[in-house]
């Protein structure tokens, strides 16, 4: 299989394990991050959310492979083009939307990529070389501490019958943000399984602990996300917040093809400024709902509406 086919094939596997989390999250009862015990408990004991865990991490080391022989401004184009599967899930299989502003902001993230997919020089592009610990260190920490403020920052705002339904962008921001460490520390990963092969020895190195650190966090971000808001909001602004990611911190750690010429290397900059706008035009809030009960604009006349907003994703007839 080629390195392109298998990058492509191993993001599918990543949505069709969120789409497994998704339906497992439907059935269980509300997940929270400051009960984390709990939320293990929970997952672990459901079948569906464990064959989505399945074949996620079949997707990761396809990941691996792919990262072997792929330079990151190519992979992060093939990792970011194969949202229309989850788009395609969302819509088809869990009756989702996108509003026009939400569109808008995919297409600012399509126009983003094929920037990078411009910028990149063949004959300077390389998979890189390994970093000191330092900065891996560094940068890891600095994405896991962000990710987790975002998350308990969102988790303060007004909740109850009369505060308006989240669209997800916050928890798919934190999410995205300690995923995309991961997709970092995967690279390193299959960089010294390129160099030295797969064994024993691969232990003695930071990356196995790393992927174990930011991995875990981001999925039960995720997870936590799409029980109460839609996949198609939170799942692509968490790819928007990966695929960025992986790009600007992977590419100082690991270099391998920035562009040396300056013009080229301005795409590069351009495609993270319209990744970071498309994150903000995607609103916060979900559309204002036309209340008939006397409640007040945008707020459900019972809590068996808002529920069926936060699970289904689909706004309910009124």
């Amino acid at each position: 299989m080629s390195p392109t086919v298998t990058a492509l094939v191993a993001v599918v596997l990543y949505y069709v394990g969120a789409a497994l989390f998704k339906r497992a999250g439907a059935g269980m009862p509300p997940l929270h991050g400051s009960r984390p015990g709990l939320l293990l408990r929970t997952v672990l004991r459901d079948p569906i959310w464990l064959t989505g865990l399945f074949v996620f991490t079949i997707g990761m080391e396809l990941q691996i492979v792919a990262f072997a022989e792929l330079p990151l401004g190519i992979a992060q184009p093939l990792f970011a083009s194969t949202l229309l599967v989850l788009l395609w899930t969302g819509t088809a299989f869990f009756g989702e939307w996108l509003t026009v502003r939400e569109w808008c902001g995919l297409g600012l993230f399509a126009l983003s990529t094929l920037l990078v997919w411009a910028s990149v020089r063949p004959e300077q592009a390389g998979i890189g070389s390994l970093p000191p610990l330092s900065p891996l260190l560094a940068t890891t920490a600095a994405a896991v501490l962000v990710s987790v403020a975002l998350f308990v920052l969102n988790g303060l705002c007004p909740a109850g019958r009369h505060a308006r339904p989240s669209t997800g962008v916050a928890y798919g921001l934190a999410s995205g943000i300690a995923l995309g460490a991961g997709e970092v520390a995967i690279k390193g990963l299959a960089i010294v399984n390129a160099e030295q092969g797969t064994g024993p020895h691969l232990l003695a190195t930071p990356y196995p602990y790393l992927i174990g650190l930011t991995v875990p966090v981001g999925l039960a971000q995720a997870m936590i996300a799409m029980q109460r808001c839609r996949m198609v909001v939170c799942i692509s602004v968490c790819t928007i917040a990966a695929k960025t990611y992986l790009l600007l911190a992977g590419t100082l750690l690991y270099g391998g093809d920035w562009p040396e010429d300056p013009l080229w290397g301005v795409l590069r900059i351009g495609a993270a400024a319209l990744a970071v706008g498309a994150v903000l035009l995607f609103p916060r809030y979900e559309p204002e709902l036309p209340d008939d009960s006397g409640a007040g604009p945008g707020r459900s006349s019972s809590p068996i509406t808002s529920r069926a907003v936060s699970i289904s994703g689909r706004v309910p007839p009124r």
